[in-house]
């Protein structure tokens, strides 16, 4: 085994062991994402909170619609080419999580989106969104391991796909607003 399936095994174990750590890690792999989407979007940042709700929420999810859209393109696509198998496709756990579609393992979906979201609103707000949403993805990433349905090296290398894919495509989509003022 290689020390990626080593690791990855190993923090399987151990959550699945543990009576305290498995029911967190099972919350934090399967709904922390969607919590900090929808509090991401819900939320406002000293500057836009005299806007009228309805504009600002509307507004947040165009900038962080696109980027995370094109996170999960870029992930699906690599996901497509790299068919990478799951860690419980080889036989040797069942992961603690019921797996509702089984896209190839490599790279982690969750830790992209969570990380395009950190790349997103950090560089938008970081008074607002500083330290606990980089946790929040950091507790996705590391859960996709602990419940089995991922590798380190799956969800390492989604982590920095999501922050570059995220922060391009939100300065890409920032550069269209600002340069055509049709756009917006």
């Amino acid at each position: 085994m290689s020390f990626d399936q080593t690791l990855s095994a190993r923090i399987y174990q151990v959550t699945k062991s543990s009576w305290m750590l498995r029911p967190i890690a099972i919350f934090c792999s399967t709904s922390l994402v969607f919590m900090m989407i929808t509090a991401v979007v819900f939320s406002c940042s000293p500057v836009d909170c005299d806007v009228d709700q309805w504009q600002r929420v509307q507004g947040t999810a165009v900038s962080l619609g696109f980027p995370l859209f094109m996170t999960w393109l870029v992930t699906f696509v690599l996901q497509k080419l790299v068919k990478r198998d799951r860690p419980f496709e080889h036989g040797s756990h069942e992961p603690l999580i019921k797996m509702v579609w089984k896209e190839p393992s490599f790279p982690s979906a969750h830790a992209a989106i969570a990380f395009a979201t950190v790349a997103v609103r950090f560089v938008d707000s970081p008074e607002l969104f500083g330290s606990w949403l980089f946790i929040a993805a950091v507790l996705v990433a590391v859960s996709r391991v602990a419940v089995g349905v991922h590798y380190v090296s799956d969800v390492v290398f989604g982590a920095i796909l999501g922050f570059v894919v995220g922060s391009a495509s939100w300065y890409g989509l920032m550069w269209l607003v600002f340069m055509f003022p049709w756009f917006h």
